[in-house]
């Protein structure tokens, strides 16, 4: 070949051999005397192992994120209850939190206090799943500590609206769940009504429009939300009895119906369903001959100045709530949580699921088999059944689990390899 010429791009010699079934046959030679029983325990034996591993590297994780709280940086401590937040609700890891219960407390606090917009959103995210992970014995020092300030935040104009609808929002799923002084309740329900007073009618009846309240609609809903879901754990003549006494009347709420903002009309028709479905027993004076007028015209909304699927989403809700006032009829509700079957049979039973998944998320899962109180809200068993459908992997825990399965067969096939070789060479 002259000097300098390069070899053509197929006029090399191939020096790999050509690749073979049987070397993935080779992979069950290191287990021929194994039973099928033993090669199951093994494999049950190695994916315990491997969680076992997961969970103790996320404890290590958690308890890091805990130590992160102490950063002197608002945005590093923002960012550690953000990632402790992800990580509660993947996890239940009320073993190592029960021993920080008092710093949790403290750190969520004083940040709900002290913090800038950033970190007391996050605070205010993360409260109620720290709540039900440190343990029944903690319960009522956190809220102690902790109520007050998501109660201050609520009302604070110097922190977003987004900010102070989350504060409402992570308030009320505390108190339904862990609070029992029901003059708290009550204090915290005259609170939620000052707030969403601001979307009732003008003293001529007329709508406000102001862009201010447009703007404050998600606070006035969550507010709104709030207080419904505090009067469904009213016994129906305590419920009866303060629509008497105290603000908010049947009358004025029904006036929320007619509000600018599309979620204060939402959260208004939840709030009057559950506040007639608490009290239809009880000498309430409703105003059903205004208020089914306004329903139907709601449910048939075809207003063109309103965006399509506000109209959508608003029918349907509509259409529900008057179906109940006209037929007394509530729509069924079966949602599958981990290995059991939640049934909302009822309007209070429906919101105070749609609140708990939106403050735990994916944490609803990994919570219901744990917590007392969560069940109890739920309306699950006392206890967790003991024979549970396998919990579906998340995706770390595929993922390891398969480096796992890869390097297992790599070795596998590496010492059958090795042993034809030995072979080949006598």
């Amino acid at each position: 070949m002259p000097k300098g010429k390069k070899k053509g791009k197929y006029e090399h010699k191939r020096t790999e051999q050509a690749y073979s079934s049987d070397e993935d046959a080779g992979i069950d030679m290191t287990i021929d005397n194994s039973s099928e029983i033993s090669g199951q325990s093994e494999s049950k034996s190695n994916h315990e192992e491997t969680e076992n591993d997961i969970q103790e590297k996320l404890e290590e994780k958690v308890l890091e994120l805990i130590e992160a709280l102490n950063a002197r940086a608002n945005a590093a401590r923002a960012a550690a209850l953000v990632s402790l937040h992800g990580a509660l609700q993947r996890r239940y890891f009320a073993g190592i939190l029960a021993n920080h219960r008092a710093t949790l407390a403290d750190h969520i606090s004083r940040a709900l206090k002290r913090g800038k917009d950033g970190e007391r959103r996050a605070a205010a995210n993360v409260a109620s799943l720290v709540a039900l992970q440190i343990g029944e014995e903690g319960t009522d020092e956190f809220m102690k500590e902790v109520r007050p300030a998501l109660f201050a935040a609520c009302t604070d104009k110097s922190t977003s609206l987004e900010t102070r609808t989350e504060c409402c929002s992570s308030l009320a799923v505390l108190c339904y769940l862990l609070e029992e002084d029901i003059s708290e309740i009550v204090e915290i329900m005259r609170m939620y009504e000052t707030i969403f007073s601001g979307s009732y009618l003008k003293g001529d009846s007329s709508v406000k429009v102001s862009g201010a309240v447009v703007e404050e609609g998600a606070w006035h809903a969550a507010a709104l939300d709030g207080w419904a879901l505090l009067l469904a754990l009213a016994e129906p003549a305590h419920a009866a009895a303060l629509l008497r006494a105290h603000a908010p009347s049947p009358a004025r709420l029904a006036q929320l119906l007619a509000a600018a903002s599309l979620d204060v009309r939402m959260a208004a028709g939840g709030a009057i369903v559950i506040a007639h479905e608490r009290t239809a027993d009880e000498d309430t004076a409703w105003p059903e001959e205004e208020l089914l007028p306004v329903l139907e015209q709601l449910a048939r909304d075809s207003h063109k100045y309103r965006a399509k699927r506000d109209r959508k989403v608003q029918r349907a809700t509509f259409r529900d709530i008057l179906k109940y006032f006209e037929e007394d009829e509530v729509p069924e509700l079966r949602v599958r949580v981990g290995g059991e079957c939640v049934s909302c049979e009822t309007w209070g039973a429906r919101a105070a699921y749609g609140a708990l998944a939106g403050a735990l998320g994916a944490g609803l899962r990994a919570l219901a088999p744990h917590c007392a109180p969560l069940r109890h809200a739920l309306a699950l068993p006392a206890a967790a059944p003991l024979h549970a459908p396998p919990r579906r992997l998340d995706k770390l825990q595929r993922h390891l689990q398969n480096n796992a399965a890869c390097k297992a067969r790599t070795l596998a096939r590496n010492k059958s390899r090795d042993k034809r070789s030995a072979a080949l060479a006598l």
